[in-house]
């Protein structure tokens, strides 16, 4: 794998409106994160531009493709289908692939997937509460089995305790040798996503421009503070 498994945590910024692409098209020689992560059920109608955008960032810069389910707070309603017709284009353009838990359980998923020499992760998302630690950690086990070289999770933080289950978590991932991202969201979302990148969270995500979820810093914020630990 490539720079997302050095030994420092990784920021992505995340990519969810044509102004964002223009934002990145327009400022040559622009200090950018580790990752920046397409969401293309955001982008739909402008994936032409996408592409093009994936011509120009730095060659360091590592590419990841989304095209989130609605179940997961995925945008336009998009099909299974829909969304594996999205993601093919950028199979073979890009560095890592996000495609959820319960889509890598469909074999339409996985076959399409088969090909691709970039990373899958296998993401899991709860907007409304923390689930209890059995159902997080067979959730992970599960990606892990399913194909995913990076198990993601993204849940309510609201407690002390479910934090310390999150930081459990990617503790448990890593002594096996396993790339692993966890990050809170909710009231104790920013607490969390510091937390987390020092006990070895791969991938730590905030916003390029406007935030977009609950708890989020924005990537150039996380990458100072993630700096200082």
């Amino acid at each position: 794998m490539k720079a997302f498994l050095s030994n420092r945590p990784n920021v992505v910024a995340t990519v969810t409106q044509k102004e964002d692409l223009d934002f990145l098209n327009q400022y040559a020689g622009l200090e950018l994160p580790d990752v920046l992560e397409f969401r293309l059920d955001n982008l739909l109608n402008h994936l032409d531009l996408v592409e093009n955008t994936l011509e120009v960032i730095p060659v360091e810069v590592l590419s990841l493709i989304t095209a989130r389910c609605p179940e997961e707070g995925g945008a336009g309603g998009l099909s299974v289908l829909e969304r594996i017709g999205m993601y093919r284009p950028f199979l073979g353009r890009c560095d890592l692939i996000d495609t959820e838990v319960r889509s890598l359980r469909d074999d339409n998923f996985r076959d399409s997937f088969s090909s691709t020499t970039a990373k899958i992760v296998g993401s899991f998302h709860d907007f409304e509460k923390c689930p209890e630690r059995g159902l997080l950690f067979e959730t992970v086990e599960e990606a892990y089995e399913s194909g995913a070289d990076i198990a993601k999770v993204a849940v309510v933080v609201t407690t002390f305790s479910e934090l310390n289950t999150l930081v459990e978590l990617v503790g448990t991932q890593i002594e096996k040798g396993r790339a692993v991202s966890a990050m809170g969201m909710g009231p104790l979302g920013r607490l969390s996503r510091l937390v987390l990148a020092k006990v070895g969270s791969c991938l730590n995500y905030g916003y390029l421009q406007k935030e977009n979820a609950p708890g989020q810093w924005s990537a150039q914020q996380l990458t100072e503070l993630i700096r200082e630990l």
